[in-house]
């Protein structure tokens, strides 16, 4: 369908629903004239985190590419702690036991 044949056929729609109308029903289609039936734009946390990790990427490129240290750290240290294993089985234990730990304080 085209755009004006939508913009018709909604004006329809409206026509036909305000023909059965009481003055005191309120209708969706008089809230939302815009909205109706359409994706609404809103903040989205995902842009920002994409934006966030594009910056982040791009300042990795540009100090591995200039050689430059960022807090003693070089890119070659940032990519070895990247490749690390990170022991999370281990971390669960550690977490278990400082909160029996917490738990037996309180007694």
């Amino acid at each position: 369908m085209r755009m004006e044949e939508v913009d018709k056929r909604k004006a329809y729609i409206q026509q036909v629903r305000k023909s059965f109308d009481l003055p005191e029903r309120s209708y969706e289609f008089e809230r939302d004239l815009d909205t109706k039936g359409e994706v609404q734009e809103g903040f989205s946390f995902f842009k920002v985190r994409l934006l966030v990790a594009a910056f982040i990427f791009g300042a990795y490129v540009l100090c591995d590419y200039t050689k430059t240290n960022f807090y003693q750290y070089s890119t070659k240290d940032v990519a070895k702690m990247i490749e690390q294993e990170f022991d999370y089985d281990g971390m669960k234990e550690k977490a278990l036991q400082a909160f029996h730990q917490i738990q037996v304080k309180r007694k």
